[in-house]
């Protein structure tokens, strides 16, 4: 058993409190995550907290080891199923667990993850799931059962100082990848050559700081005028293309490291940069740290900080280079559901809150299509006016390290 993170489950049982449930009921690997501190790494594990903070686990019985020395929980239960000569069923499995624990227990009321919003890729096959025939059945095993991803969402936003540790880690092992993507990139090598030599030193960093499992999606790299100017990061995948001279060729890089995140983007130009690739850069930049300068604890929005850069970018004087964003929440996803800076997001941006920040410009000039760049950051907002720290803070620059 781990170390419980007493400021998480203190946070879960004030939400509990607050929203007169008895417990939160918990389906989906970033949420049961958050309240147990274990990466689930298979389907049909179930987590309950109650109101009290005691945690509960329902597992498929080879994993209860994994779980009981994984997680914080207070009890571990197991089902059968995939024995030799099995024919459970794993969704009737837990649902009539549920019924007897709730018998058991007095649960009556409860929360759960009913609607599950995923706009990042699949990082262990419990994520192919979405359990509708258990949720289905929720409401026939407590009297009252309610949808509260919201209530989820909003604790999952706030980041206690042992998750924020844990995101340190995940930004370490992303280091190596962008040391990697600065060392190889050059003339020739192919943009899957490339990808695959950072996806490698990536995914090596198993181990490092105890860590039992890194995922790394696969690098998104795009070389040349042409692709770089198309700033659609999730179908951006590395092809055949040979860098030539000249390019501008973007990295945009997610992993986890036992389920907790890091996502940025680095820019480099291969041979010397030309006068406008340095000014785009510059601005992109700039953006950032307008975006910092804007922040004030419990006031800021994620209108205002998006805005802050948007007008840095307009007074470099590349207005019509913006095309998306600032930000997007981050840490138990690749892209949580909040907060997010952009245009009418009114969500207040608080101590805790980690987010990537992410300017780009994608520019034609006249005569001359000179393509995309991006920085993208990630960042833990602090407790005074301007404060963050950078998770990712290591080299940024346009040229070779």
């Amino acid at each position: 058993m781990v170390t419980p993170d007493q400021a998480r489950l203190n946070q879960i049982k004030l939400s509990l409190q607050k929203n007169n449930l008895d417990a939160l009921i918990l389906l989906h690997p970033e949420n049961i995550l958050m309240a147990t501190g274990m990466f689930p790494g298979s389907s049909h594990v179930v987590a309950i907290v109650d109101v009290d903070g005691k945690v509960t686990i329902l597992t498929p019985w080879w994993r209860e080891q994994f779980v009981l020395t994984e997680s914080w929980a207070h009890e571990v239960a197991c089902f059968d199923w995939c024995k030799p000569r099995s024919q459970i069923d794993p969704d009737k499995a837990v649902t009539d667990w549920l019924k007897n624990w709730q018998t058991g227990s007095g649960i009556e009321k409860i929360g759960a993850d009913l609607t599950v919003h995923h706009y990042s890729p699949n990082k262990m096959p419990s994520e192919c799931f979405t359990y509708e025939k258990i949720k289905k059945t929720l409401g026939t095993v407590f009297p009252v059962a309610r949808d509260a991803s919201d209530q989820i969402n909003s604790l999952k936003a706030i980041k206690t100082s042992k998750e924020i540790e844990k995101l340190r880690i995940s930004h370490e092992a992303i280091r190596v990848g962008v040391e990697v993507f600065y060392q190889e990139v050059k003339v020739g090598i192919r943009e899957i050559d490339l990808a695959a030599e950072i996806n490698a030193a990536v995914i090596r960093m198993v181990g490092h700081k105890g860590s039992k499992y890194v995922f790394c999606e696969t690098p998104q790299i795009t070389s040349g005028p042409d692709r770089t100017y198309v700033a659609d990061t999730l179908s951006n995948h590395p092809t055949p293309r040979k860098i030539q001279a000249g390019d501008i060729v973007l990295l945009e890089l997610g992993a986890h490291v036992d389920g907790y995140w890091a996502d940025i983007t680095r820019a480099v130009v291969v041979g010397t940069p030309s006068d406008i690739q340095v000014k785009l850069h510059q601005a992109v930049l700039a953006a950032q740290a307008a975006a910092i300068d804007a922040y004030y604890p419990g006031k800021s929005t994620g209108e205002t900080l998006c805005q802050s850069a948007w007008t840095a970018m307009r007074e470099a004087g590349f207005e019509k280079g913006v095309t998306h964003f600032l930000g997007h929440g981050l840490g138990f996803a690749y892209h949580e559901d909040g907060p997010t800076l952009g245009p009418g997001e009114n969500v207040v941006i608080c101590p805790g809150h980690v987010t990537s920040i992410e300017p780009g410009l994608y520019w034609r000039a006249e005569d001359q299509l000179i393509g995309g760049i991006r920085v993208e950051e990630n960042v833990v907002w602090g407790c005074r006016p301007k404060e963050v720290e950078i998770l990712s803070d290591f080299y940024r620059g346009l040229e070779k390290s």
